[in-house]
């Protein structure tokens, strides 16, 4: 699809327009800006809506009757309207024209200075297609061919690349994250300005690299991560990540014809890519990304399988099950299955045509509800203490005996009989 700035309309929310009026009807400009415009161009919907103006904080917030000031000393207000459609609140970020002061950490301006003008405000911007604002009564504003970019599906920085990447060196990594996400490429001259300045992502927090890095693994392109290594940037990811298996990660993610997912299921993402890690080293560098608990736990337990055969016995099963969850070991056995059909030569070896079997063992043991945790086993702990055994460790080594008998024998989970047999 062909874009050109004549005759553009863009679909603004209400809420949004309701914004730009009030701030319009009160003398000042206002538009809907950056990402909300370059994904309503490529007709992909918008996380959120941003909107840029020339009033102060002060005038914005003297048009609407509830604001939050979360970022007023950068011009930005919250400006807090009723949801119409379920009677909640949204909130939408106004932020002040603006020209950012010099960045001497290579993370955030020393100071801003607000200005009247709109092309000052997205000149300060990271990349064309994300500096094009939008109102209905302008049209399009479109300075720096950000229009140009999304014809020619390139991601290219605004002005100086090197100026750029020194102001906040997180953009270096966000370059291939859009590419990514778009299915993008990065211009020349921004990806040699890259190189010369990968080193500068030492000075960004972890918790803001993980946040790049999840969106591209999640991202319908999760492959182009060997970017993230081509253009320098490894040794200031994580310090595991020059050692991870990059080439077969990038083999998985075309043999499996990875889409696009939610950063919820980042888990199978971050396990695929360090696949056959040993817990430990998996959990080193997903705790070294800041990565929640959950997450670190379900990934490094993917990692750890994914090489790993499983034999097709029903017991043996059960006991994995048991080790990692039910529902980690059907994402473990699907994950496996997807990889040998789809003829991953990394995992072949791991994925052997067993698997076949292995998942029908298994979805006929979740199909029949065969007891696996001892919160499934009919005997409960108080059963054994009404029948007066008072020892702790007694009662958890009976209970123990009993699973082992079930998970052999799981028609054998009746209370009358597992008594009878372990205790009377």
């Amino acid at each position: 699809m062909e874009y050109s700035k004549k005759d553009i309309k863009i679909e603004l929310p209400e809420d949004v327009r309701f914004i730009i009026g009030k701030l319009g009807a009160a003398g000042h400009e206002a538009y809907a800006v950056g990402g909300c415009i370059r994904d309503s161009l490529l007709k992909r919907k918008p996380d959120d809506w941003d909107i840029t103006t020339n009033a102060l904080p002060r005038e914005v917030k003297a048009c609407f009757k509830r604001t939050v000031d979360t970022g007023i000393e950068h011009g930005t207000v919250t400006v807090i309207l009723k949801d119409k459609k379920n009677g909640g609140l949204s909130g939408y970020e106004v932020t002040t024209y603006r020209i950012d002061g010099e960045y001497k950490d290579g993370r955030h301006p020393e100071g801003v200075t607000f200005t009247p003008s709109l092309r000052e405000d997205l000149k300060r911007r990271d990349f064309t297609v994300n500096a094009m604002a939008y109102n209905d009564e302008a049209g399009l504003v479109d300075e720096f061919e950000g229009i140009s970019d999304l014809n020619a599906k390139v991601i290219r920085c605004v002005g100086d690349p090197d100026e750029r990447f020194d102001e906040d060196a997180l953009r270096i990594l966000r370059a291939v994250r859009f590419a990514a996400q778009l299915g993008f490429v990065i211009d020349k001259d921004t990806e040699a300005a890259i190189l010369r300045h990968a080193e500068n992502l030492k000075n960004v927090s972890k918790e803001r690299i993980q946040t790049e890095l999840t969106k591209l693994l999640c991202s319908a392109n999760p492959y182009m991560i060997k970017d993230v290594k081509r253009l320098s940037m490894g040794p200031y990811i994580c310090k595991g990540f020059e050692n991870t298996d990059i080439e077969s990660f990038c083999e998985a993610a075309k043999g499996l014809g990875l889409k696009a997912v939610s950063v919820k299921e980042r888990h199978v993402r971050y396990g695929l890519l360090l696949a056959g890690a040993d817990k430990k080293s998996a959990r080193g560098f997903l705790r070294e990304l800041k990565l929640d608990n959950d997450t670190i736990n379900s990934a490094s337990v993917l990692a750890e399988n994914l090489l790993r055969p499983v034999k097709a016995d029903r017991y043996e099963i059960k006991k994995l099950t048991q080790k990692i969850g039910r529902g980690l070991m059907g994402e473990l056995l699907e994950l496996k299955k997807k990889l040998f059909e789809g003829g991953v030569s990394s995992y072949m070896k791991a994925c052997s045509e067993s698997i076949e079997e292995v998942k029908y063992i298994y979805d006929d043991i979740e199909a029949h509800n065969e007891p696996i945790f001892l919160k499934e086993l009919a005997v409960k702990g108080a059963d054994l203490i009404a029948l007066g055994e008072n020892e702790g460790p007694r009662i958890g080594k009976t209970l123990s005996d009993m699973l082992e008998e079930v998970l052999k024998h799981p028609e054998n989970n009746e209370k009358s009989y597992l008594i009878n047999k372990f205790f009377l």
